[in-house]
């Protein structure tokens, strides 16, 4: 059960679903994270510049990005 519900298409403003329709594009797939910082636009619009900013980075290679972020997820007890 969740403990708090992230903010859906029908309830989301202009610029949140215009963000929400490229989510869509770039991953396939909404994240929760997302919908989650759609209740402050400024902070959805932050997060997914810096994701954007990440992703792009080459210096370190994107295999060992995705193990980073798992070993984070397992450290802080995320259960995914």
């Amino acid at each position: 059960m969740e403990r708090v519900k992230g903010v859906t298409d029908r309830e989301a403003g202009w610029l949140t679903k215009l963000v929400y329709g490229r989510l869509r594009k770039w991953i396939g797939v909404l994240p929760k994270s997302k919908t989650l910082a759609a209740y402050h636009t400024p902070l959805l619009l932050a997060s997914t510049w810096m994701d954007g900013i990440h992703a792009a980075a080459r210096t370190v290679p994107h295999a060992l990005k995705e193990l980073a972020q798992l070993k984070v997820a397992a450290m802080v007890g995320c259960s995914f």
